[in-house]
């Protein structure tokens, strides 16, 4: 049986392939891309978090809260997604967000991004280990700092940057993008 994620990858992929088919151009690949992931964060807005955790509850607020605190951090433009992105499995499952998240990405972001977003939690839920098998490597560099982001990005009286504008600093390079454009 189809997980509802599963069922929303098959509709892009089937919605990508009607609407570009080989003869168009990447542009409107790159649109398509761009507005997929919009929807994806728009598709946040109004999933509440448990607010122990999550004082600021909204996972979009969450979720811009983070990749505002990349962007003063990093120009790592693979950083940058995987922050504004960890938590779009939310929209589906908060229990498994972060494999659904990737899911969700693998197709339309190129890796390490949804390497990250299914691993960002790694280092909550068994920091040990985590730090162990990835001993002085990148992505323990990389997972670090998107636990510290995210663990930051929870205040209740941040003005947040909009999503659009967001997706248009992540889009400045093309080599974030499955299909570079």
């Amino acid at each position: 049986m189809e997980t509802l994620s599963q069922r929303r990858l098959i509709s892009l992929k089937k919605s990508t392939k009607a609407k570009h088919p080989l003869s168009h151009s990447n542009d409107d690949i790159y649109i398509s891309h761009k507005s997929y992931l919009l929807n994806l964060l728009y598709d946040l807005d109004g999933i509440h978090q448990n607010p122990i955790y999550h004082p600021e509850i909204d996972t979009l607020y969450h979720s811009m809260q983070v990749f505002q605190l990349a962007q003063k951090k990093t120009d790592n433009p693979f950083l940058l997604a995987a922050a504004l992105f960890h938590d779009v499995g939310k929209s589906i499952a908060i229990a498994e967000h972060d494999k659904i998240g990737s899911e969700m990405l693998k197709n339309v972001l190129t890796e390490p991004i949804p390497w990250m977003v299914r691993h960002h939690l790694d280092l909550l839920q068994n920091p040990k280990r985590t730090r162990m098998k990835r001993a002085n490597s990148k992505q323990l560099i990389w997972l670090e700092k998107l636990r510290t982001w995210d663990i930051q990005g929870r205040s209740t009286d941040i003005e947040a940057i909009h999503p659009e504008h967001a997706i248009e600093i992540i889009s400045q390079t093309d080599e974030i993008f499955q299909c570079h454009l």
